[in-house]
């Protein structure tokens, strides 16, 4: 039984490596007036498990060493650049969505 347990926290910890910094940032994205960021989420999450259960599988196969280290180093890998990428995309999508409306209150004044 306490094997299982510290398998269910250790899961519990890396899932929440994977996707707590997309989550931060989707959030962070909705308090600054992106209310459909946490809606993104529902696609980057199965990307980046799906990316990262690759990367394990494959560097795996290729016989890399230490399977605890670099399995942390992948899922830590794609969580920061998945992260960014959304912030990114987002931050884009909310700046060319603002673009066409900003110049159309100047001329109410």
């Amino acid at each position: 039984m306490p094997k299982l347990i510290l398998t269910g926290v250790i899961l519990c910890a890396l899932f929440c490596a994977l996707w707590g910094p997309s989550f931060l940032v989707a959030r962070r994205l909705q308090r600054q007036g992106d209310w459909a960021a946490l809606r993104g989420l529902r696609l980057l999450w199965p990307a980046q498990l799906v990316l990262a259960a690759g990367l394990i599988f494959a560097a795996d196969a290729a016989g890399v060493a230490n399977p605890a280290g670099y399995s942390i180093a992948i899922i830590i890998a794609v969580s920061v650049i998945g992260a960014a990428g959304f912030g990114a995309w987002r931050l884009l999508l909310w700046r060319l969505s603002h673009r066409r409306t900003r110049g159309a209150h100047r001329h109410f004044k």
